[in-house]
């Protein structure tokens, strides 16, 4: 690969350099950045880097709990992902239609909000680079939701999800999908890339080359950007076929979302949509498939009218209102983002919240399946809510030996550390090597 040094040490800007110590599975102590980057440069262009097994897979509760395994890899393996994507990027990092959104480029210097601002937000992921980007994407993908509702007399409404999208990603079809825009010069690059996405899981596969999916990379934006990246052929086609059926089409990331006049219109677009996706080995998760009968159907879902209330993080009455209309949609199962709103509920003045809805709401903090979700910022946010150190540590401490997930663990331990100074933490890392992969 023909890069120049100064030109390798530029991409890894300090902020990168910062960004790698927010694993929480804490990398060895901090290397000097000049003879690392001077190593690895050399490891690079002699042709002697080869990806490592990784320290770590965080496992996360995806589902009904069905596990999603996040690999941390080693410092090395980390820069040379992001700089095979950060050369890339302005032939993959794009959006082609309109409507489709997550094809955003790393930028250079990375963009870091402080966690807080970052984290309040209902939809966030703890392994963005360029927080900054990714809220806007997500509130641009929101505003576009709710624009294209009222577009048109739309009758139906349907929001997919594509199953286990990372894990099934075809590397041979990605690989040709790149090569096929990527000039010559940058081949090298390419090829540098798909041996460190070949040979990155070795602990599990062993020596044959990995074949099939992409890690959901735990520090950076460099896997979503491949994601995203990988769909742009089917977003055209979509395109097409829902402009042929008089219905529209938005992505963000894999949530999709189609805007038709009726039923069987819908019916007919998923069909095609799904022949789509076969050809790039992915199927829609059946059992995500939301549909929506009326316009009223779809807000409610989405929480359009709870989110616009809790907006403004201090203004009384509309925060109590939104909070209102969370426990009528619960008091009445209603189908909505019920778990997105509480988090965002998290986000506001708690002192401004009615005494009348706060038991209610730690009732809801306090449920094991939603605290077990949750990253240091959330813990410390229901901690400053609840106000009662011996029943919210106690809440934490009874779920360390029934929790599987060990997402939870290492977050509670980045807490502890945090807040609860001198807690003996040997049980919590006691469990984290009971439940190692």
């Amino acid at each position: 690969m023909k890069i120049d040094r100064k030109s390798f040490d530029k991409i890894f800007a300090s902020k990168f350099w910062a960004k790698l110590k927010d694993s929480i599975v804490p990398l060895d102590s901090t290397p000097d950045k000049d003879q690392f980057l001077e190593e690895l440069y050399l490891g690079i262009t002699e042709f002697t880097y080869n990806p490592k097994n990784p320290r770590e897979y965080i496992v996360i509760n995806k589902h009904n709990g069905i596990s999603r395994y996040v690999p941390t890899f080693s410092r090395e393996d980390y820069c040379v992902f992001f700089l095979c994507i950060k050369l890339l990027e302005n032939e993959i990092a794009i959006n082609r239609i309109d409507g489709t959104f997550g094809g955003w480029t790393l930028g250079n210097p990375i963009r870091l909000k402080e966690e807080q601002e970052i984290l309040e937000l209902e939809y966030i992921p703890f392994n963005t680079i360029n927080e900054l980007l990714w809220i806007k994407e997500w509130q641009s993908f929101q505003s576009i939701a709710k624009a294209y509702r009222d577009l048109d007399d739309w009758g139906y409404f349907i929001n997919l999800d594509i199953a286990n999208f990372y894990d099934c990603i075809n590397l041979t079809v990605l690989e040709r999908k790149i090569r096929h825009i990527v000039p010559k010069q940058k081949q090298d690059v390419v090829t540098l890339l798909f041996h460190f996405l070949q040979n990155w899981n070795k602990k599990l596969e062993g020596y044959n080359l990995k074949t099939v999916g992409i890690p959901q990379d735990e520090i950076g934006d460099c896997s979503r950007i491949l994601a995203n990246f990988y769909l742009q052929d089917y977003d055209l086609i979509m395109n097409t076929i829902c402009g042929n059926h008089g219905a529209k089409y938005i992505r963000f990331a894999d949530d999709q979302i189609i805007y038709t006049k009726d039923l069987q219109t819908a019916r007919n677009i998923l069909f095609e949509a799904s022949k789509e996706l076969l050809r790039i080995n992915l199927n829609f998760n059946s059992s995500k498939v939301k549909e929506f009968k009326s316009k009223n159907e779809f807000d409610i879902y989405w929480a359009f009218e709870i989110f616009e209330l809790l907006k403004n993080k201090t203004n009384k009455t509309d925060i109590n209102l939104g909070i209102s209309q969370y426990f009528e949609n619960i008091k009445n199962s209603t189908r909505f983002r019920d778990g997105s709103v509480l988090k965002r509920i998290l986000s506001v003045d708690n002192t401004l919240i009615e005494p009348k809805y706060r038991h209610q709401l730690i009732s809801m903090f306090f449920n094991p399946d939603f605290l077990a979700q949750l990253s240091v910022w959330h813990f410390k946010r229901i901690r400053e809510f609840v106000n009662n150190d011996v029943d919210f540590f106690g809440e934490l401490d009874k779920m360390v030996d029934t929790v599987p997930f060990n997402s939870y663990h290492y977050n509670l331990l980045a807490f502890y550390r945090k807040e609860r100074a001198g807690f003996d933490v040997s049980e919590i890392e006691n469990r984290i090597n009971h439940i190692k992969l």
